[in-house]
């Protein structure tokens, strides 16, 4: 008998190309993100090195959790991902864009009630703060961009429908907006759009115009069109002339080590510029999905954000087929983020 997960791939194979590159860079960026997760938050490479090597070069899925912050069984997914997948949701239930549904969505997935436990990390990070951690929580991790957007909503500072923090650098902004990308692609007013549903999460300039800018970029490999980060390069170069320069950095650096390129030259933190250049990089020197998801593995640090866009790149590029079968497997939500990712394409 046909399994239910072997039906979503078939469906996807059925619908236009551009529909399933639509589906592919959603469960890539979901793929991806789980493929990182057991390794998310590794700073020191001489641990993520010694963690992994019994198998130095398939480091995705790592059977045992080494994140020194929170513990998930392997194949469920961090905090970027399931950012997104409530802003999934609210498409699929609403059929388009609806902002307030999407706050609401962000509340019920992963505000009180969720399986986000605000009181272990709370507790963790008041231990850290004395150096006594002893180890990670068990369970998810709340990003401290969601943390201050449901301060920000419920105390509703300044502009009603601006939550973001002004000091939050890190990528959940294009993490919340890609589903919006990938429903609304070709529109008019997609940057309108993606610009209300990043400021939930940040107004520090660089992170949201980085947000844009990895917009814009999804949108032109879901357009197929060829060398996209050298025409989004171009493109940008009026609107966005310091993010087209650090894109020319890129390009010059395609001889270097990933590794050495995150660690020394992008960074390996979750924020902006950082992130977004260190994923940009992987895709620019890798010929898979799955070379470039390793690469930046290795490379530690915050590995999941890198991975939810270099999925979503690299989703959109080859395909549900381009994305490692016994990957999608290995990914807890696959079946359920299949299925929302079918029906808001539709």
């Amino acid at each position: 008998m046909k399994s239910r997960l072997s039906s979503l791939i078939e469906q996807t194979l059925s619908l236009s190309d551009l529909k399933q590159r639509k589906v592919a860079c959603l469960l890539g960026a979901a793929v991806g993100d789980a493929a990182a997760r057991p390794l998310h938050w590794v700073y020191d490479l001489g641990d993520l090195n010694k963690a992994i090597k019994s198998n130095p070069e398939e480091p995705e899925f790592w059977p045992e959790s080494k994140s020194p912050f929170y513990t998930l069984p392997t194949g469920e997914n961090s905090c970027y991902f399931d950012e997104a997948f409530a802003v999934m949701t609210s498409i699929k239930n609403k059929g388009s864009f609806d902002f307030k549904d999407m706050c609401d969505e962000f509340e019920k997935q992963l505000g009180p009630n969720s399986p986000y436990d605000m009181q272990k990390r709370e507790e963790y990070m008041e231990l850290r703060r004395y150096g006594k951690v002893e180890g990670p929580i068990v369970g998810k991790w709340l990003h401290g961009s969601m943390i201050k957007f449901f301060e920000n909503r419920k105390t509703m500072k300044g502009n009603r429908d601006v939550f973001g923090d002004p000091y939050v650098k890190e990528t959940d902004g294009f993490c919340c907006s890609l589903p919006v990308v990938v429903r609304h692609a070709g529109e008019g007013d997609l940057a309108e759009k993606v610009l209300k549903v990043t400021t939930t999460q940040s107004t520090w300039p660089v992170a949201v115009k980085h947000a844009l800018v990895a917009s814009k970029i999804i949108e032109v490999f879901l357009d197929n069109t060829p060398d996209p980060i050298s025409h989004v390069r171009e493109m940008i170069q009026g609107e966005f002339p310091e993010i087209a320069m650090e894109l020319e950095t890129v390009q010059n650096m395609k001889s270097a080590n990933h590794t050495e390129a995150v660690g020394y030259v992008f960074g390996r933190p979750c924020y902006n510029p950082g992130s977004f250049l260190g994923a940009v990089h992987a895709v620019e020197t890798s010929d898979s999905f799955a070379e470039a998801v390793r690469k930046t593995i290795k490379a530690g640090g915050c590995n999941c954000s890198r991975s939810f866009f270099i999925g979503a790149m690299l989703g959109a590029k080859y395909g549900i087929q381009g994305i490692p079968r016994e990957w999608i497997e290995k990914t807890t939500q696959a079946e359920r983020i299949l299925e929302t990712a079918i029906e808001i394409v539709k």
